[in-house]
């Protein structure tokens, strides 16, 4: 009896060794494409309409603006150089095409910049709806997926430029299951749609 007691005694003692003290989750990992979120977004959708409405708008008044410089320079180029208007329209033109080379400027510096205050604030909004997600479904880390599409057509592209596409690849596999890319877009289109 006390050989059965020892024996049964020493098992246990090695399955408390076998088993681990305060045996920890692994933990859980999942991915986003966040070019994919970006691209599907509404709030995407609808800043792309709004900055090709303000293009056609700009489009627009360029016209307008460049046509008054050729009209200016159409006026002083009817006149001969040496006659007194000449000096006071070419002054004119000038004057009128540093300003549209200047308003040229500005706009396109404007728009970039707003582009990218546009990007960075959908980006800030990207990262903490992850979180929110992340949270809720109990997932400890959200890697970033980024899949550039090897092309069809070899050919049309070098070596190096193959290597550099399969190395932009950081995610070789994962199951439709660790993919949380649909569940940040929908997430983030009804905040979007209720106006938050």
């Amino acid at each position: 009896m006390k050989l059965s007691q020892l024996l049964l005694g020493s098992l246990l003692g090695l399955a408390c060794l076998a088993a681990p003290v305060g045996a920890q989750q692994a933990p859980r990992v999942a991915i986003a494409n966040t070019a994919r979120i970006l691209n599907e977004l509404q709030e995407t959708k609808d800043l792309n309409q709004k900055i090709q409405n303000d293009l056609t708008t700009l489009e627009a008044e360029r016209k307008i603006r460049e046509q008054k410089v050729k009209d200016l320079q159409a006026v002083r180029d009817a006149l001969k150089s040496d006659s007194p208007q000449f000096a006071e329209k070419n002054k004119e033109w000038m004057n009128e095409n540093f300003q549209y080379q200047i308003w040229i400027q500005m706009q396109k510096t404007f728009l970039e910049s707003e582009q990218k205050r546009q990007m960075k604030q959908l980006f800030d909004k990207i990262e903490q709806t992850v979180a929110e997600v992340a949270t809720q479904k109990g997932i400890d880390l959200v890697l970033a997926e980024q899949r550039t599409e090897v092309p069809e057509n070899l050919d049309a592209i070098t070596v190096d430029q193959l290597k550099a596409v399969i190395g932009q690849r950081n995610v070789l596999h994962h199951s439709a299951a660790v993919d949380l890319t649909n569940d940040i877009i929908t997430a983030m289109d009804a905040k979007y749609k209720s106006g938050r």
